[in-house]
């Protein structure tokens, strides 16, 4: 993986001129200044700037077509290399691939990451870490396994109808991929499409299921205060999605006795059993659509927020959004009710005051319910905090 520091002169790979790298913000990422210009640039993007020797312009070419074996032979002998000392072409095919590679980096793990459940994950990197909320973003495909991860991505067009295929690749065990760096504009396009992924080893006792995965993600979510968070995977706060975990556990398996198996050793095989490991994949969906609420055992959270409920809320009236949201509170609180809950939480803002006031008087039907304003340094002034007593028929 090459890497890049302040003062290195550096070209273009896709497009002609280059600049001083005056800022090094990740190993992908670093500043370029051009014409008195700071622009961000990945790292896969461009090169040092051999220009000043004869092979520089060789290494900045757009394309390795640019080799024919006369060229390569004549720039040798150009230089006092003999034909089979020093290929130029080969040292450029060999920056070309270094350059691809720089996507893939060893994960960091924390303690709290080392407990992380082991599987795969989509993460969310705001650039900027002083802010979190709005602005670019890192998208990394996470594999947090021992296994090697083949996968293919693809994300809704422009048209919101079809897939396109956006990548495909691998990613080494414990190991992220830089998949984009993308702006808040683009979330809409990367918190919707597919990924497929197969998790490899060269021997295991065990064959892996592929696993296909939906991701569908409300972008209102990027926007929210804590939504980023220290995960033990990144040196940053990210947003981790969960596209699948591995669940390794034990399986007595007992063997059958043959006829012959018998009479040649009836104790030993009445008393033989293996043991094996199986390997479970599953994808990371919640059990039920309460499960994502539970802030532990015994209490939730419910965010009634309309777009929080709805991939979209065009073509809704006032009266149908009231509807949606009065639905998914009575659901979440007899869900709450049956689960022997404590306490739960209602975020529904202030606006009018009129999902409030509807959310009240269903809350006074109910004797062992207590009610009153959650915390202020917490939600703010749109959210009620509901106590369920234990004395209830």
């Amino acid at each position: 993986m090459r890497t890049f520091k302040v003062g290195d002169k550096v070209k273009f790979l896709d497009q002609q001129g280059g600049g001083t790298v005056t800022k090094v913000i990740s190993p992908v990422l670093v500043n370029v200044e051009v014409d008195g210009f700071e622009i961000p640039t990945l790292t896969k993007e461009i090169v040092l700037d051999f220009v000043e020797d004869k092979a520089g312009k060789m290494f900045t070419s757009q394309n390795s077509s640019a080799f024919t074996p006369e060229k390569t032979a004549n720039l040798n002998k150009d230089m006092g290399f003999s034909d089979d000392g020093y290929d130029l072409e080969d040292e450029y095919l060999n920056l070309s691939n270094e350059q691809e590679d720089i996507r893939e980096e060893r994960l960091y793990l924390s303690r709290k990451g080392q407990e992380k459940e082991k599987g795969v994950y989509l993460a969310f990197v705001p650039c900027d870490q002083k802010w979190l909320i709005g602005g670019d973003y890192f998208v990394y495909l996470v594999n947090n396994s021992d296994y090697t991860l083949l996968y293919s991505l693809f994300l809704k067009d422009e048209t919101n109808e079809c897939f396109a295929g956006e990548d495909y690749g691998s990613v080494e065990e414990k190991s992220r991929l830089l998949l984009s760096t993308i702006s808040d504009k683009e979330l809409e396009k990367w918190t919707n499409g597919v990924i497929q992924l197969l998790l490899h080893k060269d021997k295991s006792k065990s064959i892996l299921m592929p696993a296909n995965y939906e991701i569908k993600i409300r972008t209102a979510k990027f926007f929210k205060e804590g939504c980023f968070e220290d995960t033990g995977l990144f040196t940053e706060k990210a947003l981790l999605v969960p596209i699948v975990t591995i669940n390794t556990h034990n399986i007595a398996a007992e063997y059958e006795k043959t006829a012959a198996q018998r009479l040649a050793d009836a104790k030993k095989l009445q008393d033989m059993k293996a043991e094996s490991v199986a390997v479970e994949v599953k994808e990371a969906k919640p059990v039920s659509f309460f499960d994502k609420h539970l802030v532990n055992r015994h209490e939730a959270e419910v965010d009634l927020h309309i777009e929080e409920l709805t991939d979209t809320n065009k073509g809704l009236n006032n009266a149908d959004m009231l509807n949606i949201q009065l639905d998914y509170f009575r659901k979440c609180l007899n869900k709450a009710l049956e689960m022997n809950l404590d306490k739960i939480v209602f975020i529904h803002g202030v606006g009018q005051g009129v999902l409030k006031h509807n959310i009240e008087e269903e809350l006074d039907k109910y004797s062992f319910l207590h009610y009153f304003p959650a915390s202020m340094q917490k939600y703010g002034v749109g959210a009620t905090e509901v106590i369920i007593g234990k004395n209830r028929k």
